[in-house]
This record gives structure tokens, sequence and C-alpha cells, in this order.
């Protein structure tokens, strides 16, 4: 765990202590879920924040290839969590998650 006293130039800092990845179907298709558990160092509780793998276009940096198609993990909306431990919260969006399902 961080010493916080050598880290009074954060405004805010997180530690990521869980991570959880999933395949579920919505609207019939898979979806590759990430739930990420953070717990915040200075209010004590833990809290997430979810991805979706997506394909995306992206313009290529080098040479003339135009845009090119790859997968990223972009922001998936999830209802807010708050509990006390990281698997309490990963419950919570893990329910979430479940009223969206097939």
């Amino acid at each position: 765990m961080p010493n916080l006293e050598h880290l009074d130039f954060c405004r805010e800092l997180y530690v990521v202590e869980k991570t959880v990845e999933v395949v579920v179907s919505i609207q019939g298709e898979p979806e590759f879920i990430r739930i990420e558990a953070f717990h915040d160092l200075q209010a004590g509780r833990y809290k997430t924040r979810s991805c979706m793998q997506a394909k995306v276009k992206l313009q290529a940096a080098h040479g003339n290839q135009g845009l090119i198609e790859t997968d990223a993990w972009v922001d998936y909306d999830l209802p807010w969590t708050d509990g006390e431990t990281a698997d309490e919260v990963v419950e919570q969006a893990l329910g979430f998650l479940r009223e969206r399902c097939d």
C-alpha cells in the first residue's frame, strides 16, 4: 500500500484491487465486459468502473494506411457502486450487469 504522506501532491488516489472479466449475451450478442474494483485510499471505500471490448477505427500513425480497425476497451456505463470490500462492489456491479443480459 502506498504511503499517503509521500503522495500529498495527488488530488485523488485509487488502487485497483480486483479485476473481473466476463463474457455475457446482451441483445443476442456476446460482449466482453471488464469490471475493476478500486479502493479509494482517502475515503476508505471501494467502487467499480467497467468497460467493454469494442471494435474501433483509428488513424494509422505512419504510412498511408488510412483507418485501421482494432479492439479496444471502452467505457461501459453500469450504475454506481459503493462498499467496504472489493468483492462486495464486484457483486453489486455483476448484479447490475445481470439485468442487461439475455
